[in-house]
């Protein structure tokens, strides 16, 4: 079986957004490449370990450090607009941060619990050199929101640095059945239904509601879904 997930950059710059590739591929690709080669890339508990997990790429080059003043963090990357719409700053102490590159997923599935903010382990990257990512699982089947990409910077590190085409997290979806990706354009329309939903957890007092308490609220599924066909990407 196969379960189509719908997916989309909401970025100005979305049209260098590639598909999510599974990370399984490039680690056999990367193994083959080697002298002598392993037989890993033979092992089913590796292979059953990595279905289903793809590989996020970076669409910017883009850098910010850590300043000793009331605005927390500079870059000389583009403007003060796009570090103040990309990167959040959840603690300057702890070097907890956010650099967000608009991306959402959706499925028609009743339900799809996927892992988010996976940590890219088979990379030897500026990701994992100087971040410790920050997982989460989200229900696709049941909330529609920009996923995002959390992380403390590591001892010894007070900047963050992110090249282009760079893997900067992996994503899991847990099911067996063969996931097909569907590219869509989002149009102002989906991009205010994943403003709301974005929105339902500011400025409230008790932070200990849980994400069922969300997803109870989520009742315009067949609204988006009809947005998303309407603004499907054909030959992909």
């Amino acid at each position: 079986m196969t379960i189509n997930v719908y997916w989309a950059s909401l970025e100005k710059e979305w049209l260098r957004a590639e598909e999510p590739e599974p990370i399984y591929k490039g680690f056999v690709k990367d193994i083959k490449l080697k002298d002598g080669g392993t037989d890993l890339q033979y092992c089913p508990a590796v292979k059953d370990y990595m279905k289903n997990t793809f590989a996020l790429k970076s669409i910017y080059d883009y850098n910010f450090k850590i300043i000793d003043n009331e605005n927390n963090v500079m870059s000389y990357f583009y403007d003060q607009q796009f570090l103040n719409e990309h990167v959040t700053v959840r603690s300057k102490v702890e070097k907890v941060f956010s650099f967000t590159q608009k991306i959402v997923f959706f499925t028609e599935e009743k339900s799809l619990n996927t892992s988010v903010g996976i940590s890219p382990f088979l990379e030897d990257n500026n990701i994992t050199k100087r971040c410790k990512v920050i997982p989460g699982i989200v229900d696709i089947g049941r909330w529609f929101r920009i996923i995002d990409f959390a992380f403390y910077l590591k001892e010894g590190y007070d900047s963050f640095e992110i090249k282009d085409g760079e893997i900067f997290q992996y994503l899991k979806f847990d099911t067996k059945d063969k996931i097909v990706f569907k590219q869509f354009r989002a149009n102002e329309k989906l991009k205010s239904y994943t403003e709301d939903t974005s929105n339902a957890g500011r400025n409230r007092i008790h932070k200990s509601r849980t994400l069922e308490t969300y997803y109870s609220k989520f009742t315009y599924k067949k609204e988006i879904m009809k947005e998303i066909k309407e603004n499907l990407i054909k030959n992909k």
